[in-house]
C-alpha cells in the first residue's frame, strides 16, 4: 500500500499514483504547462502552486473549459512592482513598511482579492485564512481575472475519485476533462 500524506495546503493527496491510474487522458506536472498546447481541451487544474497562478491566464486564452479545483485558498500577490506600488500606497501601509512581515503580506493579499474579484461569492470561496500559521503567498497580476473568464470555473469542493474520463467531486458532480494538472 502506498503511503498517502495529506498536503495540508491544498486537501489533496500526495504520493498516490493510484488515485490517477483509472484516468485515461493526459496527466501533466505543473513543471510541464509552457510546453504544452490546450487548444480545445478541458483541463482540470488539482490544487494550487506558483507555476498554475501564473500560466492559469494563459491556459484559459486556448483551452475550451478549465476547472481549477482548490480547497484551501492561498494569498496571491501582485507579481509586478506596480502592482505592489498601489496596494502600498494605502497610508497604514506606507506609516507600516517597516513592518512588512507576514501579518502585512497577509493584509496586502486580502486587499488585492478584494480590489481584483467584484463577485461576492468567488471572493468569499477565494478568501484563505488570515489565521493559519504555514501561509503560501504566490504572486501573479492575472491569476484572479483569469478565474473570471467564462471559460474558467473554481470548484472549492474536494475531490472523491478519478475516473477514466472525469474528477468526481464531493457534491456528486462529474466533471469531465481531457487532462489534468497535478501540483505535486
Amino acid at each position: 500500500m502506498v503511503n498517502k500524506k495529506k498536503n495540508p495546503s491544498d486537501g489533496f493527496f500526495q504520493n498516490a499514483p493510484e488515485f490517477f491510474q483509472n484516468f485515461k487522458g493526459k496527466i501533466v506536472a505543473t513543471e510541464e504547462i509552457k510546453q504544452f498546447d490546450f487548444s480545445n481541451l478541458n483541463v482540470a487544474i488539482i490544487g494550487a502552486n506558483q507555476m498554475t497562478v501564473t500560466h492559469l491566464a494563459q491556459i484559459c486564452n486556448h483551452a475550451k473549459l478549465i476547472k481549477v479545483f482548490q480547497i484551501t485558498p492561498h494569498f496571491v500577490l501582485p507579481h509586478t512592482e506596480k502592482g505592489i506600488h498601489k496596494l502600498l500606497s494605502h497610508p497604514l501601509m506606507i506609516k507600516n513598511r517597516r513592518l512588512f512581515n507576514n501579518r502585512i503580506k497577509s493584509l496586502l493579499a486580502i486587499r488585492y482579492l478584494e480590489s481584483q474579484v467584484q463577485d461576492n461569492w468567488l471572493k468569499r470561496q477565494l478568501m484563505p485564512n488570515s489565521a493559519s500559521e504555514n501561509k503560501l503567498f504566490l504572486k501573479s497580476d492575472t491569476y484572479y481575472s483569469a478565474l473570471q473568464h467564462e471559460n474558467c470555473k473554481l470548484i472549492t469542493w474536494p475531490v472523491v475519485k478519478i475516473t477514466d474520463q472525469a474528477i468526481q467531486s464531493m457534491d456528486g458532480i462529474e466533471h469531465k476533462v481531457d487532462i489534468i494538472i497535478r501540483t505535486y
